[in-house]
């Protein structure tokens, strides 16, 4: 993670990221909880620059396709 991701994760969860941060834990196992650092991470860093445990976390939980970016995205079709 770098320095400018580590900045991000200073500020408290904005409603919209504790809403999907709650979702999210509610599809995790029993026995598997997230931090509010993790949810930070999950919903502020790139899914190329979660730790490898994090992933591992959450893998069952969540569409990685969802996650990732399309650079065609937005752009309209001839």
């Amino acid at each position: 993670m770098t320095k400018a991701d580590k900045a991000l994760l200073v500020a408290a969860l904005t409603a919209e990221e504790t809403r999907w941060a709650a979702e999210l834990a509610d599809k995790l196992p029993g026995d598997v909880d997230l931090t509010f650092e993790e949810a930070k991470i999950l919903t502020r860093i790139p899914i190329d620059r979660w730790p490898k445990r994090l992933l591992a976390k959450v893998r069952d939980a969540i569409d990685f396709a969802d996650f990732i970016n399309d650079d065609h995205e937005g752009e309209e079709n001839p």
